[in-house]
Order: structure tokens, then C-alpha cells, then sequence
């Protein structure tokens, strides 16, 4: 079999998978006869749920259902949660054997009394992070909690969560993360072979494929592309964005950039970099291993840390990477993320980098519009030159 029909077969796996999450995870289960536990974005350890002998499943970027939360939800809840329960009120989240919905906004403090009495599961936990990471008590909090969560999902599983089986589960998904990485390199190196909406889709796929699974899937794209000859490297004339938000949904938007030759060098997304950055300490107490790593992690809206100031962190995200622009996804109604826009903007663009905010929605937005406003800033871009 040719190189490149290999590689895209590999892909569509990928892709094959994220056609429909839902049906992918409840073959899975019935298969394999293992409870799944649905998890919230963001910063979820899956390493607790994997140890207890569950599959964690990302319910994230499932669009419809709206209508269906609107007697339950303020109208100005985001559609990533607008979505999440939309699809539990359709019964199309019934299959799961529990739920973790972490306290990041307003809006998901609320969300689990809500869900809990209109559509409830058999186990459902709130997580709680803190909020100002800095303070020494942190850390000490966050162990404290995780624990706490370690004892719930042992109720819920009927299996102990020992620290060697945390240490193996850290071990597997730190080695995910390390091949994640690897492919991201690929990307920006040859976005003619794993353009933007290709590595995205892939990271995406990382919250719905078993771990084990999508490592070895993994294994066998990258060691596909080192066969290749050469490839297709980034171009002088291709424009280099770093881009900055909570969720890269719709997932369209990858498409434009593909489209128009834009190539995504780096982001802050929950369900990007963001996502694969860091790895916790496989030695040690495996508790206090993944509360360090949730301290450390990069910035975003619902998490600002004296280490990672965001406004520089992006700026000099931006510096790093050559940018010739920074593209703002701003989820619609996300208040976070709408507090920090003016301060980002102007650390962007105080540093030299011109930016464009565009308001997305999770399957309910004008791509036509948008794909017209995203076309204008690229273009302004080039004629700033592409060196």
C-alpha cells in the first residue's frame, strides 16, 4: 500500500470517530463492558478516571439540542454548555455511568444542581479548582480535592484507585501528550500534509478515543510520516497565527484557514495546546503529581496565574512563533473570556502583532460571514508582507 493512502487511511480514523462521538463511545462500552465517565471541559484529570478502571469521555463540540436547555438555562449560557445539556435532556447522554462537571465560570457552578434534578445519573460529581493558584494553600486545596474526587469515582467504579495504577495511568497519558506534541511539530512544519482542521481534529479525538487506543494510532501516523519523503514544508509566503480563546469550535473555521493559507503556529485553547502541554510526574506521590501539573499549566480566562500573566504569555506566544497575527475565537456569551479580550488586545498588539476577535457559536453561527472576516484580516496581513 502506497505511503500516502496509508496516511490517510490512519486519518480517517480519526475523523470516522468524531463523525459521531456518541455512538463511537457506546460501541465501545458494550464491547469492552466498561463504564464511562463523561467529563466538562476543562482540566478534568482523566488520569483519575482512567485509574479507576473507567473510560473518560470529553462531551465537548456537540452541537443541537439547544432549544431543549432553554427552560433550564439562561439565554446567556454559552452553547458548549447550552449543547452538553441539550444532549443529556435528548436522553443521548443516558449510556453514561457518571459525570464530572469542574467549577470553572458561573455558568458551571450551576450547571450540575440543574442537570442533577431535570436529567440525573447514576453518579455525578462537581470538581472544584481553585481559583487564585498562586496562594501556597492552593497546592495543599487541590490535593485535598482530588482526593476527595479519588473517593467518589471508587464509589462509583467499585474499584480502588491504588497509587501504582495512578502512576501507570499518568505514565499513559503523559506518553500521549509526548505523541501529540510530536505530530503538533509536524504540522507546523508541513501543514500541506497535517493542515490545521487535521491536527485539531486529532487532539479533539484524544477526549473521545480510549487512551491506549488513540497512542497506538498515533504511533502508527507519526511513524507513517517519517517514511515520507521531504513533505510539504511551510512556504515564506504562508501566514503564521497564533490563536486565543477557550474551544476552537465551530470546527469550520480550520477549515478557512486551510483554505487561505493560513497556518495556526501555536494557541491557548482548552481543547488545544493547552490540552497537551505539560506532563505530571510519574515518580512520587501521583496525587500530589497531577495537582502540581493543574497549578502549572498555561493560562486561559478561567485560570490567571502571577507565572503565566496572560497578556504576556499570549504576546509572547506570539513572539516566539514569528506570528504575523493573532486571531481572538471568542466563544458567544463566555464571560471570561470577554473580561480578558481588552487587556489581550492590547498586550498583542502593543508587541507589533495585529488581531481580529470573532464571536463563534457551537454549531449555530454564519460561516459565510465569518469565513468574509477572517478572508479581510489575512489579507491585510499579506500586505503587511510575509517575511
Amino acid at each position: 500500500m502506497a505511503v500516502n493512502q496509508y496516511l490517510g487511511e490512519v486519518l480517517h480514523r480519526f475523523d470516522k470517530v468524531l463523525e459521531d462521538p456518541l455512538e463511537f463511545i457506546q460501541q465501545y462500552k458494550t464491547e469492552n463492558r466498561v463504564k464511562v465517565i463523561g467529563w466538562l471541559p476543562a482540566d478534568v484529570p482523566e488520569e483519575l478516571i482512567h485509574a479507576s478502571g473507567a473510560i473518560p469521555f470529553g462531551i465537548i463540540g456537540h452541537s443541537g439540542g439547544y432549544s431543549w436547555a432553554d427552560a433550564h438555562l439562561q439565554t446567556w449560557a454559552c452553547s458548549l454548555v447550552r449543547g452538553s445539556l441539550g444532549l443529556a435532556l435528548q436522553g443521548k447522554l443516558a449510556f453514561l455511568d457518571g459525570l464530572i462537571i469542574p467549577h470553572i465560570c458561573d455558568t458551571t457552578r450551576n450547571l450540575g444542581g440543574i442537570w442533577k434534578h431535570v436529567r440525573p445519573l447514576p453518579w455525578m460529581e462537581n470538581y472544584l479548582l481553585p481559583r487564585q493558584v498562586d496562594r501556597p494553600s492552593a497546592r495543599t486545596y487541590l490535593t485535598g480535592e482530588l482526593g476527595r474526587l479519588k473517593a467518589r469515582l471508587e464509589q462509583c467504579t467499585g474499584r480502588e484507585i491504588t497509587a501504582r495504577k495512578l502512576q501507570e495511568s499518568i505514565a499513559l497519558f503523559n506518553q500521549n501528550r509526548v505523541l501529540l506534541r510530536r505530530l503538533w511539530q509536524w504540522h507546523v512544519s508541513h501543514p500541506g500534509v497535517i493542515g490545521n482542521r487535521v491536527i485539531y481534529n486529532i487532539i479533539k479525538s484524544a477526549m473521545v478515543i480510549p487512551r491506549e487506543e488513540h497512542n497506538q494510532l498515533l504511533m502508527q501516523l507519526l511513524e507513517t510520516l517519517d517514511h515520507m519523503a521531504g513533505g510539504e514544508e511551510v512556504e515564506e509566503g504562508c501566514l503564521r497565527l497564533v490563536l486565543s480563546g477557550k474551544v476552537w469550535d465551530p470546527p469550520e473555521i480550520m477549515n478557512i484557514l486551510d483554505k487561505h493559507g493560513a497556518v495556526v503556529m501555536a494557541d491557548d485553547f482548552t481543547t488545544g495546546q493547552r490540552y497537551l502541554a505539560g506532563d505530571a510526574a510519574e515518580t512520587g506521590d501521583p496525587m500530589e503529581a497531577l495537582a502540581l501539573r493543574q497549578i502549572n499549566r498555561i493560562p486561559f480566562a478561567c485560570f490567571p496565574t502571577a507565572r503565566y500573566d496572560r497578556r504576556s504569555f499570549l504576546a509572547e506566544l506570539a513572539g516566539k512563533n514569528r506570528a504575523h497575527g493573532v486571531l481572538f475565537l471568542h466563544l458567544k456569551y463566555c464571560e471570561p473570556e470577554n473580561f480578558d479580550y481588552p487587556d489581550m488586545r492590547a498586550a498583542v498588539e502593543s508587541a507589533g502583532f495585529p488581531s481580529l476577535r470573532v464571536e463563534t457559536d457551537v454549531g449555530n453561527l454564519s460561516l459565510g460571514q465569518l469565513e468574509t472576516r477572517i478572508e479581510a484580516f489575512l489579507e491585510m496581513l499579506r500586505g503587511r508582507g510575509t517575511e
